[in-house]
C-alpha cells in the first residue's frame, strides 16, 4: 500500500507508529498519562480500517460521538478494568460508544494495557482459535473471551506480550504459503511447533454468518487489505 495519504489523513506508517508506540506510551494504565479523547479513538479506528475490512460509514459513526462522552466512557471502562483475565465489563462499557463494537473496544483497551490485552484482530482469532483457517467470525464477547484466554496461555508460557502475539498473527496469516512454525519469531513459533495447548478444532466451530464489529453499521462487501 502506498505510504502517501490523502490530505488530512495519516499515512499507514504514521498510524502504525501511533497504534504501537505513541498510544501505548500516552495511555498506559501503569503511567500517569493523559486521557484518551475522540481524536485518538478516530486515529485507532482509521488504523484498524486500513489493516482490515473497509466499512465506509464506520468513521462517520465514530466521529458522531460527543467528545466529553467519549472521554468519560473510556475512563469508566478503565475504572472497572481490574484484571487482565476479565475484560468483559470494560468492553461492555466501551461498546456504548457509537461505532464501537467488541473488536474496536478491545483495541482501545489494548493500547492501555498492551502487555495483557490482545486486540480482537481477525488474524489473531484465525491463528489462535481456528487453527489458521479463515472461518466466519461473529465478533461477540464470547469469541473475544476465547481469544483472550488463548492469548493469555501463550503469553504466559512463552514470556511474550499480548501485542507480540497480535503482530505475529498478522504476519503469519497474511504471508501466503507460510505456517506459524516457520514464520513466527522463535518464542511464539513454539506455540505450534512444540505441542502447545489444544485449541478448538476449526471443523467443530459453528459456521455462522459474519457480523460487523459495529452492529449499527451495514456491512460492506468490499474488502481492502493493508
Amino acid at each position: 500500500m502506498p505510504s502517501v495519504a490523502k490530505p488530512g489523513q495519516k499515512t499507514l506508517a504514521e498510524l502504525d507508529k501511533f497504534r504501537y508506540e505513541e498510544a501505548p506510551s500516552l495511555f498506559a494504565i501503569k503511567k500517569a498519562g493523559r486521557s484518551m479523547q475522540l481524536n485518538d479513538v478516530k486515529s485507532l479506528v482509521e488504523w484498524k480500517l486500513k489493516h482490515g475490512k473497509f466499512r465506509p460509514m464506520l468513521m462517520n459513526l465514530v466521529s458522531s460521538n460527543d467528545d466529553a462522552f467519549v472521554e468519560d466512557t473510556i475512563k469508566n471502562a478503565l475504572d472497572v478494568y481490574e484484571t487482565p483475565s476479565d475484560t468483559t465489563a470494560a468492553l461492555a462499557i466501551l461498546t456504548k460508544l457509537k461505532g464501537i463494537g467488541p473488536a474496536t473496544a478491545s483495541l482501545l483497551l489494548a493500547v492501555h494495557d498492551p502487555q495483557n490485552v490482545i486486540f480482537f484482530a481477525d488474524e489473531a482469532f484465525y491463528w489462535l482459535c481456528c487453527d489458521g483457517k479463515r472461518d466466519p467470525i461473529k465478533y461477540n464477547a464470547k469469541e473475544y473471551k476465547e481469544l483472550s484466554e488463548e492469548a493469555r496461555i501463550l503469553t504466559k508460557r512463552l514470556d511474550v506480550t499480548a501485542v507480540d502475539v497480535e503482530r505475529v498473527a498478522y504476519v503469519v496469516m497474511n504471508d501466503a504459503g507460510s505456517t506459524p512454525a516457520t514464520t513466527a519469531p522463535p518464542k511464539v513459533a513454539k506455540k505450534t511447533a512444540g505441542g502447545g495447548e489444544a485449541r478448538p478444532s476449526a471443523s467443530k466451530r459453528k459456521q455462522s454468518p459474519v457480523v460487523d464489529d459495529a452492529p449499527t453499521v451495514r456491512r460492506s462487501k468490499r474488502v481492502r487489505r493493508a
